[in-house]
């Protein structure tokens, strides 16, 4: 292969990484992450696990912005968010 075996390491070592946070089945995201930039990218527990208990929408396992971009994402996926967010922290985001 033309790549080197440490690149495919790390490649298989993060996809690894994100496909068991996507399949949690519990949010570990930092709170802050709801104000940020990147909530609107990259994909979270919750995301992901709309797919699995609503079957319609939400397919990204990496990033948010296929969704959105392809309208699959579910319409409920930020209130969901949120209520888990404050049921894990106690307080609104």
């Amino acid at each position: 292969l033309p790549m080197h075996k440490l690149a495919i390491i790390l490649f298989v070592l993060v996809g690894f990484i994100i496909n068991v946070y996507g399949h949690l089945g519990y949010e570990t995201a930092p709170k802050w992450l709801r104000k940020s930039f990147l909530f609107e990218i990259i994909n979270t527990s919750v995301h992901h696990n709309l797919h699995h208990s609503k079957f319609n929408g939400n397919y990204g396992l990496y990033f948010r912005i296929w969704d959105r971009l392809c309208k699959t994402e579910n319409p409920d996926y930020v209130k969901e968010y949120d209520r888990v967010q404050t049921n894990r922290f106690g307080v609104e985001n």
